[in-house]
């Protein structure tokens, strides 16, 4: 049954999956729209060679690259969003590749960084806890 309403269509779960297209294309298409916004700025500025006001050709330049700032923001945000997903997705099948070749060794190893590095810490405040003591006495 036909209706006169606009309806949106249902909404999908958020997924951690990749992007459902080449990343290259997408980063194509935004240097494609600032190289010819660039065009156009150039453009206007050629555009004073033939006397037009100057003070319109500015702010014509001036709404272009509004126009460009603008849209790249929008793109780079909503990108921003979708690498993270992408970075999240592939960091957990990154850790279950790495676990399937995991050293037990490696455990007893990185306990001992742990410890050299909590140990090296605790003389770095010591020493700072006694500078602060010997400022204090010199007063």
């Amino acid at each position: 049954m036909a209706t006169n309403e606009l309806t949106r269509p249902p909404r999908k779960q958020p997924t951690s999956q990749p992007q459902p297209f080449p990343k290259a294309g997408l980063y194509e298409a935004i240097f494609a729209l600032n190289r010819d916004l660039e065009l156009v700025v150039e453009d206007f500025k050629r555009l004073r060679e033939f006397r037009f006001r100057r003070d319109l050709l500015d702010a014509f330049i001036v709404k272009i690259e509004d126009l460009r700032a603008w849209s790249n923001s929008e793109f780079l945000e909503t990108q921003h969003d979708r690498e993270l997903k992408d970075w999240a997705h592939w960091e957990r099948i990154g850790k279950r590749f790495d676990q399937r070749y995991i050293d037990p060794n490696d455990v007893l190893l990185e306990a001992d960084r742990i410890r050299k590095e909590r140990a090296a810490n605790e003389v770095l405040l010591e020493v700072e806890r006694r500078q602060r003591a010997a400022r204090k006495a010199k007063k």
